[in-house]
């Protein structure tokens, strides 16, 4: 299979001369494209997930595409932000649809230090966090850690 990939990219570097990079082409498609269609376009690539177009469209475009990982999955549904049935994948759907473009970025960097530093998976530490009045999970509303 890598095999296959690295003789594909091979012919396309040749087609175009062997002037254009990967991520050159990458680049230059998704600029003409707008965050929705640039997201369709990076999931039909074989192997792009959702959270992988998410963080080439966030970190690479600056576009604000929220990417959704272990602790950002995990904070959102605790605090209710997200409902506790909803997965990752249909996360990224809910942010789209909830966060206004100037707090994608901010929120996601910080969900994400959250999930690690404070309301981790197993053994949340609940007593330290500043949230704790605003949190369903620790107000026993929304079942145990995830």
């Amino acid at each position: 299979r890598i095999k296959n990939t690295l003789h594909t990219l091979t012919e396309w570097q040749q087609s175009q001369g062997g002037t254009k990079s990967l991520s050159d082409y990458l680049y230059d498609e998704l600029t003409q494209r707008s965050p929705e269609e640039g997201w369709h376009y990076l999931r039909s690539i074989p192997g792009v997930g959702p959270k992988t177009a998410a963080c080439v469209l966030m970190f690479n475009m600056g576009l604000a595409v929220m990417p959704i990982d272990t602790h950002v999955h995990r904070v959102s549904k605790r605090l209710g932000l997200i409902g506790s049935k909803v997965n990752a994948d249909q996360s990224h759907d809910v942010f789209a649809r909830i966060t206004p473009p100037e707090w994608v970025y901010p929120l996601h960097v910080n969900l994400i230090r959250h999930g690690r530093k404070i309301c981790h998976a197993q053994r949340p530490e609940c007593g330290r966090c500043p949230l704790y009045s605003e949190c369903l999970f620790a107000r026993g509303d929304q079942g145990q850690p995830t």
